[in-house]
């Protein structure tokens, strides 16, 4: 029985450690490099980037930003970031008119560009569905739930161990 805990411990080890390297590695691996990742939620950018894309962005200047450039923006409402496409610049005001890509009519507002994040510079198909997945309420739940079925599982095979021994 000690065996199995002990299988079952190392296995969930494992996920955990297989989940955790995964998870760092698409959020903070970009990032070392100056890019700043972010997955796409939707299809509002299709066919540039379909639903699941990692898009890396890297930061840009206003003066920088042109009609047509793909950027990045965070939602000053909540944590999440969203990608358009810049229809117009208005310098005087430092706002942005966007677009999805899937459509040619613009956003209803306009954008500040203190929510700029970035313009996209690149992406990888697919990378993106463990970071949008991690922002989910599932997610954070499995993830907890491993964290803690691994915990106790150590716990008892340690408390297993350490009874043995007094007896012994």
């Amino acid at each position: 029985m000690n065996r199995i805990r002990k299988t079952v411990g190392r296995c969930l080890l494992v996920l955990v450690i297989t989940v955790s390297v995964m998870v760092l590695a698409i959020s903070l691996l970009p990032r070392a490099f100056g890019f700043v990742p972010c997955g796409m939620h939707d299809d509002s950018m299709e066919p540039m980037f379909r639903k699941g894309a990692l898009v890396l962005a890297k930061p840009i200047a206003f003066d920088a930003i042109e009609e047509g450039d793909v950027l990045v923006f965070s939602d000053p409402n909540s944590s999440a970031n969203f990608t358009r496409v810049v229809r117009e610049v208005w310098r005087s005001e430092q706002q942005l008119v966007t677009a999805s890509a899937s459509s040619d009519q613009v956003d209803p507002k306009t954008t500040a560009y203190r929510c700029v994040v970035g313009k996209v510079d690149r992406s990888i198909p697919f990378a993106g569905y463990p970071a949008v997945w991690m922002h989910t309420l599932p997610a954070k739940i499995i993830l907890a739930s491993l964290y803690i079925i691994w915990i106790a599982v150590e716990i008892e095979s340690y408390s297993v161990s350490k009874r043995r021994e007094t007896t012994a």
